[in-house]
């Protein structure tokens, strides 16, 4: 089939690598000039699909004790509250996306900057209670994890900052974290070198089904482009795109932010990745150079907030001062992102019941962690295949009942 996908970050590429070595003809458009330009550019890097879980069910939980609030909200934004706990559909989807980024790793031999282990610290008793909570619901959700105290998480972490107070710590041993744009940009080479064609700087503002679908882009130059068949993978600017054939997409957009430095002395330096329970900040090790990280916020715009990132140099400091290079011709790169997220949490991800058209979409936070099971599953479906993965939690269409 000639295929078309919209969007070039992790999603979008694993995608297009999919369909390529299926033997389809793939043609990808991307508004920006290059692969991972927007929230595949500098992410926090985390794969834990366990503690992705966890975290969502916790905050479904939290959901349900504000009952009026989410009522409230599900008016206000026309969507419907969120009724199902995401949790074992996140949980699903990462670990298939995770032994799938594994074989393709393994197969071209690509070069990553990772790092195992995860480490989740508090500094109170309030917080120890939260994680012990953590720490059940990721054990019924099958993961593996040991609480451990202060002294033994310093042994784990050498380099944590002797006057900063730590109460304990919850380690994911079988978590790890990988440079997203890195793994992005190798695997693009790949999907080229069996034939994919990139379209670079190419905006894409109209789509028409019918007889085939049609793509209306510019850039370099414009132009109506016809497929036989279109994935969407273009974040918050796709329910622009699809609302004209019909097809709703309630996208939330948030705003994520991250600091990378080069590491001025690896004694100093965390050796894996450690989340702060807290303040929500990851601090994680890349090769020579440690990212730091938070939470995306609710917003509108991918604008730098100074808030947010003096909270992650703090935060960084306060557990491992010394760690970046700062000041002179030390290069730190602040980074910025919006994301898309659905009112459930989960992705939209499969057909439409429009011919040709496939969604792969909504992933928030995690898209880095989902990408490459996502991009097979709709591989799968495109063939005719089954997927791998039941795709019913993520069905297009579920907001339109």
């Amino acid at each position: 089939m000639k295929l078309a996908v919209i969007g070039a970050g992790v999603v979008g590429v694993t995608t297009a690598y999919e369909l390529t070595a299926d033997g389809h003809e793939v043609t990808v458009f991307e508004r920006h000039n290059t692969a991972a330009e927007g929230a595949s550019f500098a992410n926090g890097g985390l794969i834990a699909p366990e503690w992705i879980a966890a975290q969502a069910a916790a905050d479904w939980k939290s959901d349900q004790t504000t009952g009026l609030s989410a009522l409230w909200r599900s008016l206000r934004t026309g969507t419907p509250p969120r009724y199902t706990n995401p949790a074992t559909g996140l949980l699903h989807l990462a670990q298939y996306s995770n032994e799938r980024l594994i074989e393709l790793t393994e197969q071209h031999q690509l070069a990553l900057d990772s790092h195992q282990g995860l480490m989740i610290i508090w500094q109170s008793e309030r917080e120890a209670d939260q994680a012990r909570s953590m720490h059940e619901q990721i054990r019924e959700l099958g993961g593996e994890c040991a609480l451990v105290d202060a002294t033994e998480a310093r042994g784990l972490e050498p380099a944590l900052g002797a006057e900063t107070p730590l109460h304990g710590a919850m380690v994911l041993s079988g978590a790890w974290s990988a440079n997203c744009r890195q793994f992005t940009l190798q695997l693009r080479a790949m999907a080229q070198q069996r034939g994919c064609r990139f379209e670079f700087g190419s905006v894409v503002h109209g789509l028409e089904t019918g007889s085939g679908v049609h793509i209306a882009s510019s850039g370099h130059t414009s132009n109506i482009h016809s497929f036989d068949g279109v994935v969407v993978c273009a974040g918050l600017a796709s329910a622009e795109l699809l609302r004209p054939i019909g097809l709703r997409a309630p996208l939330r957009a948030l705003v994520g932010h991250s600091i990378s430095a080069a590491v001025r002395e690896p004694l100093d330096a965390p050796l894996s990745v450690v989340h702060d329970l807290r303040r929500q900040v990851t601090m994680a090790r890349m090769g020579q150079r440690v990212r730091v990280s938070c939470v995306a916020r609710d917003g509108q715009a991918a604008e730098k907030s100074r808030t947010e990132i003096k909270k992650l140099y703090a935060v960084l400091n306060d557990w491992f001062p010394g760690a970046i290079r700062l000041g002179g011709a030390a290069n730190v790169q602040e980074w910025s992102s919006t994301v898309a997220v659905t009112p459930d949490g989960l992705p939209m991800l499969g057909n439409t019941g429009l011919p040709g058209v496939w969604l792969n979409l909504g992933h928030g936070m995690h898209g880095w962690a989902m990408a490459c099971g996502s991009a097979r599953v709709i591989a799968d479906q495109v063939a005719g295949q089954s997927p791998a993965v039941q795709l019913a939690p993520y069905n297009p269409m579920r907001f339109d009942t």
